[in-house]
């Protein structure tokens, strides 16, 4: 079997089609006001289209106290509510699921993190996992990085990225080859320009676009009970790929084919606005391979299409024919960040009193987007 074919049949390699790339700039080279006008996008807070409505269907509802239970489950809370200043008669809006009649195994679920959920994921990711050297970046290749060292010798936490000064002149990231064209960074040109991306669990490979099962590492156990409990445990997460936008990054035209397993991904996004596009091939044309048989590929096939606006808070589930769409992020967004992130490291708590920890990085979530897809990759 050609080694770029997975055991369920997709080639890694494969180029995506042109419908998919041409729809991917035409809304990369888009102003955002003529975002908000262009109807073919999918948006729930704007409000859906007589033919949206007609390709969309709620399936299910995410109770309010299921939604609490993963919260909890997240935060390591028992029931003390009152410890942690909640009202305990008051929990969390419930989240409506859709169906896209297009896209099987697709599940849309605006709003389904309530904000505190939001905060803490953000800090789980950007603060501890950030910090920890196992987790690789897309900086690990060409700098050495000034990671500090466990807080104590019974726990593997290191202090966050965070803690130290923007401009620090003793804490800078140089250069693995010192002949090669990168240059020396500090903190702010790492975190706020430079930063792409951050792998947890079993790690990804970008070069190869693979797993390597001998060198998995656990995935964050807190993340993975609030993804567990959310999904009713549909799936194992055992990586996850956690994808850091500026106001002017994007992600390419790509599909999540590595993984063993077929079971659904879950991508939960974070800050600013994004747009999401998503496309398979029209009528059951589609897989370009089957047992091991690799297929023409017809690069200019008719294919269905979906964009859509994800805010905040809301999760897509990619199952069934759908896990194995080609999808992209051609825009973000700017000035959109919830006022419950914008601040971000500096965190105002339930009295609006700002924890002034971080409050030299103050704003860094506000021209943010974070995206966390979790995934079980092993069958």
């Amino acid at each position: 079997m050609d080694s770029t074919i997975t055991s369920h049949g997709h080639d890694t390699h494969a180029i995506p089609p042109q419908a998919v790339c041409n729809a991917y700039k035409k809304y990369q080279k888009m102003e955002d006001k003529a975002v908000n006008n262009d109807l073919d996008v999918l948006d729930f807070n704007r409000g859906l289209t007589p033919a949206q409505k007609e390709k969309l269907v709620a399936v299910d509802t995410v109770p309010s106290e299921l939604i609490d239970s993963a919260s909890k489950a997240f935060k390591g809370d028992a029931t003390d509510e009152a410890a942690h200043g909640e009202d305990s008669s008051s929990g969390p809006e419930p989240c409506t699921i859709y169906e896209h009649k297009d896209f099987p195994g697709l599940r849309l679920l605006p709003s389904l993190l309530p904000p505190e959920v939001q905060v803490l994921v953000i800090s789980s990711l950007l603060h501890r996992d950030l910090a920890n050297p196992q987790h690789k970046t897309n900086i690990h290749h060409d700098y050495t990085i000034p990671y500090a060292p466990p807080i104590s010798p019974s726990s593997p936490q290191r202090e966050s990225f965070f803690s130290l000064p923007p401009h620090a002149k003793n804490q800078v990231l140089t250069p693995l080859n010192p002949l090669s064209n990168h240059k020396p960074l500090n903190m702010t040109q790492f975190l706020v320009k430079k930063l792409r991306w951050l792998t947890l669990g079993s790690q990804y490979d970008w070069t190869t676009r693979s797993y390597d099962k001998e060198k998995a590492m656990p995935f964050p156990l807190d993340i993975a009970k609030l993804v567990k409990v959310l999904f009713k445990n549909a799936f194992e997460p055992e990586s996850g790929v956690v994808l850091i936008y500026g106001a002017k990054d994007y992600m390419p035209v790509h599909r999540d084919v590595s993984e063993e397993c077929e079971r659904g991904l879950a991508s939960f996004s974070l800050g600013c606005d994004g747009l999401f596009i998503l496309s398979k091939e029209k009528d059951g044309h589609g897989e370009e391979a089957r047992n091991g048989e690799a297929k023409e590929l017809d690069e200019d096939r008719d294919m269905e299409m979906l964009v859509l606006r994800v805010r905040s808070g809301d999760c897509v589930w990619m199952g069934g024919e759908t896990r194995w769409c080609w999808h992209a992020m051609p825009k973000v967004m700017a000035g959109t960040c919830p006022d419950w992130l914008d601040e971000w490291p500096v965190e105002v708590n339930e009295n609006r009193k700002e924890k002034k920890e971080y409050e030299k990085w103050k704003g860094f979530m506000k021209g943010k987007r974070v995206n966390i897809s979790c995934r079980q990759v092993w069958g």
